[in-house]
């Protein structure tokens, strides 16, 4: 059987590592918390979270011995130069390294190895640190994998068997594209929640530092559109599109797409912040630091990221603390469009409506599959607002056709169309549970 190597034993790597035990895997978990270590090596290590709680037995060290066939690298960004130096004299020839991390560490990994033994991956799940020995998974989600050079390999499919342990893995030719639209979240909600010092929640339903997140995520996707990326969707489901804004309608549509976020990932708890509340240095270098340097490199502007990234340090430094008071001195920093600023998402009664105000790279599947989503349990919304929706960017989509033949092309072709994800999605939304 092969040996199996999981480097950093927090909320990723601790959960991954123990679902791979369960199947029967050979995992060694390594990591220089020795409270942590050792909690597990008495008692086992606890998870609980959205998948409920159990204790699993597994083995756990601060000393590497013996060689590896695998590892999977789970360590904050900032520690990777020096856990590839204490890994990778255990690791067999030819040994790949799977990276579980935020940022583009895959680069870096690459450059040590090789891009024939690096395999990237996106972690759509969430999980954080409790205490030693104990960790939580905060949300639910799958795992992307692939290789920088885009090939589909015997070895690629092996890890795909392995993280299977735990959830659902896609494996993709186009990782990097599929990084990028990552990064580009965690640039987004990292940084910001810990700048704010709330849940994802707060921030979308507060009209200033709604606008700050839309304004940072239409500069960083318009840089990856300058670096040539071809973005992949978020989860497959949101085209990264949608948060490209050059007009008040879009900057409403932007709003919307947030609120729908927000009701799936609402509890999302900034691990920048989480960082903070536990005296620790962020990845803000390896985050949004990282999108900096590619940009001052190129000589492109990206003003919104770099205030987001000063003020980060300034917390760091004890200059200032988390509050939502801090949108003023953002705002004083960046330029923030006043039609922005005085948008009050609350008071409009055709906010919902903005979804259909869509980008025309959105092809018009995505569209109506988005649209019926959201109109569902908005009944009474939907048809009060109809006659304005008719006349709207959806209504020439459809060669004018009147107002019930729009709905019913739009409800019919979700309904055709939607599949699991959506089903999950309108289940988890509006508390549907299967009958028994």
């Amino acid at each position: 059987m092969e040996k199996i190597l999981v480097v950093g034993g927090g909320g990723i790597g601790g959960i991954t590592a123990a679902h791979m035990v369960e199947k029967g895997y050979d995992v060694t978990l390594y990591d220089i918390d020795e409270k942590h270590v050792k909690k597990i090596q008495k008692d086992g290590l606890f998870i609980d979270g959205v998948k409920g709680k159990k204790t699993v037995h597994l083995n756990a060290t601060t000393k590497l011995e013996g060689k590896y066939d695998l590892a999977f690298l789970a360590v904050k960004s900032q520690h990777t130069e020096k856990a590839l130096e204490n890994m990778l004299p255990h690791l067999k020839k030819n040994a790949p390294v799977v990276s579980l991390q935020n940022s583009i560490n895959e680069e870096l990994i690459a450059e040590k190895i090789g891009v024939d033994r690096t395999i990237g991956a996106v972690i759509g799940w969430g999980a954080t640190n409790v205490a030693p020995g104990h960790l939580k998974q905060t949300t639910e989600g799958n795992f992307v994998i692939g290789r920088l050079d885009g090939e589909i390999t015997p070895q690629l499919k092996e890890v795909k068997k392995m993280l299977e342990s735990h959830t659902k893995v896609e494996i993709t030719r186009n990782i990097m594209g599929h990084l990028w639209t990552k990064l580009t979240i965690n640039c987004i909600t990292a940084p910001l929640g810990a700048i704010f010092g709330v849940e994802l929640k707060n921030m979308v339903t507060n009209k200033k530092t709604v606008a700050i997140m839309a304004a940072l995520a239409d500069e960083l996707i318009r840089f990856s559109e300058y670096l040539d990326v071809e973005l992949e969707n978020f989860e497959n489901m949101l085209n990264v599109d949608f948060f490209k804004i050059k007009n008040l309608e879009d900057y409403k549509r932007v709003v919307m797409v947030l609120q729908m976020v927000a009701k799936q990932r609402g509890d999302l708890k900034s691990t920048m912040l989480q960082d903070l509340e536990k005296g620790r240095k962020t990845e803000i270098d390896y985050i949004n630091g990282y999108v900096e340097k590619k940009a001052k490199k190129l000589g492109v502007a990206t003003p919104v990221n770099s205030a987001v990234i000063n003020m980060v340090k300034e917390i760091e430094a004890g200059k200032r603390k988390p509050s939502l008071k801090n949108a003023d001195d953002l705002y004083k920093r960046v330029r923030i469009p006043k039609t922005w600023r005085d948008y009050d998402f609350e008071k409009d009664k055709y906010a919902e409506f903005a979804i259909f105000n869509l980008p025309l790279s959105v092809k018009h599947e995505q569209t109506i599959m988005t649209a019926g989503v959201y109109l569902i349990g908005l009944t009474a919304a939907f048809a009060q607002a109809f006659s304005k929706l008719a006349n709207s960017f959806i209504g020439k989509i459809f060669v004018r056709k009147n107002e019930w033949g729009i709905a019913n092309l739009v409800l019919s072709k979700f309904l055709e169309n939607m599949g699991e994800k959506f089903a999950e999605l309108v289940a988890s939304n509006y508390g549907l549970k299967e009958k028994d």
